[in-house]
Parts: structure tokens; sequence; C-alpha cells
């Protein structure tokens, strides 16, 4: 088979938001900088602010499914087939993802889970960024070469159509509770995908023991599947149970057809 650059670099963008996601934790590597390092760098390439990952999934963790704190209950979810297709093209994380930087650079830092000793620090940050976007857009046009939209941007893009179902899996249609091993969902999946997902497919664990790192997860699985309320046998099921439960079983049967 040959080797596709634009196949290569879509799926290295897919999962660079697993890095960026262990890093905020901490657990990528053993030092500090060097977490903060390859996550400020992450964070460049997927659009999302280091320090405001870390504020936004800190406060996931904390109130992880709770409707009124839980900040990834606070952007709707898609309703229809339709709106869920139009979550697969990237498009509106692209939105939310540039809306946010520009929000926060214009020092608007007053997100429900933006605590007020975080808001000049955020907005800094957020401008730093929007500065390095700037730069490589004007090199871009003034040199005429399309470079960064062919190994960045457009992988960027076309990676959400894999991601964007790997995220939906690990939570929605799970219980409304303060248990994690509840209200989170475990999805068994190829070797190959644990790996470029950093063992995250083991997330009721993560939710359960954050402080756990990615490479201990498979065993603190061993230790804790048959406590685990959601466990599905791959995301072909996973997606199909999402599907059920955010817009009906006639979307849900279509999903499993086309898969």
């Amino acid at each position: 088979m040959r080797d596709d650059p634009l196949v290569r670099f879509t799926a290295h963008q897919a999962f660079t938001f697993c890095a960026f996601h262990e890093t905020a934790h901490r657990t990528a590597f053993r030092t500090r900088w060097l977490n903060v390092a390859v996550g400020t760098l992450a964070g460049l390439l997927t659009f999302w602010p280091y320090r405001n990952y870390r504020v936004y999934h800190w406060e996931h963790h904390r109130f992880t499914q709770d409707r009124e704190r839980d900040p990834e209950l606070y952007f709707s979810k898609p309703e229809s087939l339709p709106a869920y297709v139009f979550v697969l093209t990237g498009i509106p994380n692209l939105v939310r993802r540039v809306g946010d930087i520009l929000r926060l650079a214009i020092g608007r830092a007053d997100r429900p889970w933006m605590a007020p000793s975080e808001r000049r620090p955020l907005i800094i940050e957020a401008r730093a960024y929007l500065a390095v976007y700037v730069a490589v857009a004007a090199a871009s046009m003034l040199t005429g070469s399309p470079i960064a939209l062919l190994v960045w941007i457009v992988p960027w893009m076309l990676g959400q159509t894999f991601l964007r179902p790997y995220l939906l899996a690990e939570h929605t249609a799970c219980s409304f509770t303060r248990d994690c091993l509840e209200n989170t969902r475990t999805t068994l999946t190829l070797p190959l995908v644990r790996l470029f997902a950093w063992n995250m497919p083991y997330h009721a664990e993560h939710h359960a023991y954050p402080a756990v790192p990615f490479h201990a997860l498979p065993r603190l699985h061993e230790r804790v599947q048959g406590k685990i309320e959601n466990l599905e046998p791959g995301y072909v099921a996973a997606s199909v149970k999402v599907a059920r439960y955010l817009f009906g079983q006639k979307a849900a049967s279509l999903h499993r057809a086309v898969d």
C-alpha cells in the first residue's frame, strides 16, 4: 500500500489531542517542564491553549456528569443525524476553538469554570497563542506556501472525523452520578488504537484514578473491570449507544449499517 502523507498527518493530528490530555494531567512525562512544553506545543496544534485546557479539564474531573458544573455539558451535543454528521466535519470544533481564543484575547475570561485568579493568565496565554497563529498565517501568505494547510490545518480538520466519535463515547449515555465507574465509559478496542490514544479508551479507570499514568491503565483495568457500569466491546457498539441516546433508534440503525 502506498504511503500517503495526508493519511499519516491526519492520523497524527487526530490523536494529538490524546497526548495533549495526558500532558494536562502531567502524567505523560516525569518532569513538569516536559509536560508543560509538550502540552503547549500540542495545544498550539489543536487550537486549545494549555493552561486554558487544564482549567477546563480540572473542573470536568471534579464535576463529571454534573449538569450544572461539568464544562463538557456546557455546550450542547448533536441532537439529530445531520447535526452529528456536521460535527464530524470538524467545523463546529474549529469555530469553538478559534472563538474561545478570540474571546479570551479580547479579555473575556468569564466562563463559569474560569476562577478569578486564572483570568489574567488565561488572557495572556490566549494572546500569545493568537500571535503565533497570526505569524504563521502571515508567513504563509507572504511566501505563498500551503505547507501549514497541508500538514496541519487540513489533517487536523479531517482528524475530527475520528476524534469526535471517540470523545462522544467517553460519557454520553452514562449516568448522571458522582461515581466515576458509573458516569464514564470504557471502550475495549484494538491495541493500535489504545497506543495512539494513550490508553484513554480505559476512560472509567482514568476518571476513577486520574493520577494513574497512561501506561498503568491496562493493569488498573484488570482490577476494576467488574465494577464498570459502561463497558463496550468496541467503538461501533459505543457509537450505536451514543446515537440511540442522542437522536433515537433510527439513526443508530443507520450508523450500524454504514459501519
